[in-house]
C-alpha cells in the first residue's frame, strides 16, 4: 500500500516518549509483552504464508477493462508506490486523475517521470491532502468540488504501517486516522459526487486498500487509540479490519444510490510501507526478491476499480479474485457499532449528506 506523500517523513519523527505513561505491576508487564510477542508471531507467520502463496500462485493482471476516456478518479497517496502505479494505469486508460497527498511538489515530479516514461494520455491534478488532519480532508474535498467534475472512482490508497505512538492534531492515533478515519471522512464528503456520476451500466466505485493483516485484527471499541496498551502491530491490524468493515457497511448503505464499495489486498509489496519492518530493512535484497513490485501491487486495485467483470460490491479481492474476508468483518452488529461510533468521532449526522 502506498503512503500519502511526505506522510512517512513527518511520522518518522514521532518518538515513543509521546506514548501515554502506563502504570502496571509485574503481572501487567508480563501480560503486555506476552500479547505483543504473540501478535508479532501471528503477524509474521501470516506474512510468511502470503509470501509463499504469492510465489506459488501465478500473478493475475486486470481484465475486462476498456478505455475510460471521460471518467474521473480520485486517489490518495498517489505519488509513490502502488498509488503511483495505479495512476499510471488510469492515465494509460485516458482518465482524469486527482491525486491527494501531503507534498504537492513531489507528486507533480512523480507525474512528470511518468510522462517522461511515455505515459502521454490522461490528465492529472495534484492537491494537498494530509490524512492526519481532518481540516485538510475537508479542504481537499472542497478543492475537488470546486473543479466541477464528476467522480467515478475513489481509491483510498494512502496508509502507514507499524509506526510508533503518536496522535494527530485532532487527537486520533495515527494508524486510525491515516488508514481509516481520514478515508471514512473523505468518502463521506465525496459520496454525493459519486452518486451523481453513477450509471446503471457503470456504477461509481470506492476501493479501499485493506490488507491480509485484517484477518488478525480486532476493534478496541473502548479505546480506538489503544492508549492503555499500544502496539504498532495491533494498531495497524485494527485499522485494516476497520477498513474492511467500513467497505461492507458502506456498500450496504450506498448500493441503492449506485455506489459500490470494494476492498483490496494488493499483496505483500516492496514499498516504503516496510521501512519499520526489521527483516525487510536488514535484508533489502531479500525483500525485493520475494515481495511483489508496486506495479504488480496495483493490478488488483485497477481490476477492482474498473473491470466490468466486477459486478457486486461489498467484496474483498486478492490477486484479482474475490476472496472471503475475515469472519470478524462480517458481524453486522460490530460493523454498525463501528459505523455509528466513527460518525460520532467525525460529527457526521447523516453519511453522504453535506
Amino acid at each position: 500500500m502506498a503512503v500519502a506523500d511526505g506522510q512517512q517523513r513527518r511520522l518518522g519523527e514521532a518518538q515513543l516518549a509521546g506514548h501515554p505513561k502506563i502504570t502496571m505491576g509485574n503481572e501487567g508487564y508480563i501480560y503486555k509483552w506476552a500479547t505483543t510477542l504473540w501478535t508479532y508471531l501471528v503477524l509474521y507467520l501470516l506474512g510468511a504464508w502470503y509470501m509463499v502463496k504469492e510465489l506459488l500462485v501465478p500473478h493475475r493482471t486486470p481484465t475486462g477493462i476498456s478505455s475510460q476516456k471521460g471518467r474521473v478518479a480520485v486517489i490518495t497517496g498517489g505519488g509513490r508506490g502502488i498509488g503511483l502505479q495505479t495512476v499510471r494505469h488510469f492515465l494509460q486508460l485516458e482518465m482524469t486523475v486527482i491525486i491527494g497527498g501531503r507534498d504537492v511538489k513531489s507528486m507533480e515530479e512523480a507525474v512528470s517521470r511518468l510522462r517522461s516514461e511515455g505515459v502521454s494520455t490522461g490528465t492529472v491534478k495534484c492537491f494537498e491532502l494530509d490524512l492526519c488532519s481532518l481540516a485538510s480532508v475537508h479542504n481537499f474535498a472542497k478543492a475537488f468540488t470546486n473543479l466541477g467534475m464528476p467522480l467515478h472512482v475513489l481509491v483510498n490508497n494512502a496508509g502507514i504501517m507499524f509506526w510508533p505512538w503518536n496522535v494527530t492534531e485532532d487527537g486520533h492515533e495515527h494508524h486510525w486516522s491515516v488508514n481509516y478515519l481520514g478515508h471514512f471522512l473523505l468518502t463521506h464528503l465525496l459520496t454525493p459526487h459519486m452518486a451523481a456520476s453513477s450509471t446503471l451500466n457503470q456504477p461509481s466505485r470506492v476501493v479501499n486498500l485493506s490488507s491480509s493483516v485484517h484477518y488478525i485484527g480486532a476493534i478496541n471499541f473502548d479505546d480506538f487509540n489503544n492508549e492503555k496498551d499500544y502496539s504498532p502491530q495491533r494498531a495497524y491490524a485494527q485499522s485494516k479490519l476497520a477498513q474492511m468493515m467500513f467497505t461492507i457497511t458502506l456498500n450496504e448503505r450506498m448500493a441503492k444510490q449506485g455506489v459500490l464499495a470494494l476492498a483490496v489486498h494488493p499483496g505483500v509489496v516492496a514499498t516504503e510501507l516496510f521501512q519499520h519492518v526489521a527483516w525487510a530493512q536488514t535484508f533489502p535484497r531479500l525483500a525485493s526478491t520475494f515481495l511483489k513490485t508496486p506495479s504488480q501491487g496495483s493490478d488488483t486495485v485497477v481490476h477492482v476499480a474498473l473491470s466490468q467483470e466486477v459486478k457486486e460490491g461489498g467484496q474483498y479481492y486478492e490477486n484479482c479474485q474475490c476472496t472471503q474476508p475475515a469472519a470478524s468483518a462480517l458481524k453486522s452488529d460490530d460493523r454498525n457499532r463501528l459505523w455509528d461510533l466513527t460518525c460520532c468521532q467525525l460529527d457526521i449526522q447523516e453519511f453522504g449528506k453535506i
